[in-house]
């Protein structure tokens, strides 16, 4: 029959470290540093989605625009089949994706304001003539002196 043991002999079980071996230490540390990694990795996919979408709003090159309105699809996107949805990639990340989808969305709003204010106070430029009135009078005056040959010889 076994004895009981006492709180005494049991004690101090509780505070022994437990036997690692060397092996077993660096596993768990690697394996921290992948998750490590892997975080960075999904960090940069949604900065670089925020990067696109902050920076490309007012682009005036396609490129930038098609790169704006990507990021806005993947963040507006509801999903949470897809690994690297922006649903997925915020819980990843600890982030609520609402509370991150409604911050990007107010941030849109105030900077589609902020440029229409912008535009409303430009003021108009007429195009710059590189011409001088002097020269168009004679241009004009020499198309008139052509008409007027061509209905002579005519």
């Amino acid at each position: 029959m076994q004895e009981k043991e006492t709180l005494d002999e049991r004690l101090p079980g509780l505070f022994e470290p437990d036997t690692l071996l060397p092996i077993q230490y660096f596993e768990a540390m690697r394996r921290k540093h992948l998750l490590e990694g892997e975080k960075r990795l999904i960090l940069s996919v949604l900065e670089d989605a925020i990067e696109c979408f902050m920076k490309c709003i007012d682009s005036p090159t396609n490129k930038g625009q098609k790169l704006f309105r990507d990021a806005e699809e993947w963040i507006n996107l509801q999903d949470r089949h897809w690994v690297f949805s922006f649903d997925n990639v915020c819980e990843m990340l600890d982030i609520n994706p609402e509370y991150m989808r409604r911050g990007l969305r107010n941030w849109k709003e105030n900077k589609l304001v902020q440029m229409a204010a912008r535009v409303e106070q430009e003021p108009v430029v007429k195009p710059f003539r590189t011409e001088r009135p002097a020269q168009r009078e004679s241009e004009s005056g020499t198309r008139e002196r052509h008409v007027q040959l061509k209905k002579a010889r005519a």
